[in-house]
């Protein structure tokens, strides 16, 4: 969104961990490092394999995670990333399959209890009246090197 300034207010990036390493700076470069602009991105743009100066450089950065890999069920996220050989995209996949599993043996619960919600390893799941499935994310940000929930 822009302003009437020409200053940006927030950004919603869809990268890669490599691509998003640019495009931040860039967009502090046309800002101002101070401008206050609010980055979000996809958990695309993240890995939980990144290091310290990464994090840093992310430093206000907002991204949206599945509950598994924010750190929400860390045995099964263990069992999943050593499964997939730590790659974050399969381990995405694990986390959805498990979901499809718990929603196939809650399916008539969902239908037939209003509000009815799954806390799943992709998120808090919940029904429609329709049967269309909604989820939920985290979202989490870096914060001084870390990276904690966001507010």
């Amino acid at each position: 969104q822009i302003t009437g300034g020409g200053r940006v207010d927030a950004v919603y990036i869809l990268a890669t961990p490599e691509e998003i390493g640019f495009i931040k700076p860039m967009i502090a470069m046309r800002n101002g490092t101070q401008s206050g602009a609010t980055l979000y991105a996809s958990s695309r743009s993240a890995q939980g394999t990144s290091g310290p100066d990464f994090r840093l450089e992310m430093e206000g950065l907002q991204y949206s995670e599945i509950p598994m890999l924010a750190g929400g069920n860390m045995p099964l996220m263990q069992q999943a990333l050593s499964a997939v050989h730590n790659d974050y995209s399969l381990a995405r996949m694990y986390a959805m399959g498990v979901d499809a599993w718990t929603l196939a043996n809650h399916f008539s619960q969902m239908r037939q209890v209003q509000g009815f919600e799954i806390n799943g390893n992709t998120g808090a799941l919940t029904a429609s009246p329709d049967c269309v499935i909604n989820r939920k994310l985290s979202w989490l940000k870096y914060q001084q090197g870390e990276i904690v929930p966001a507010s």
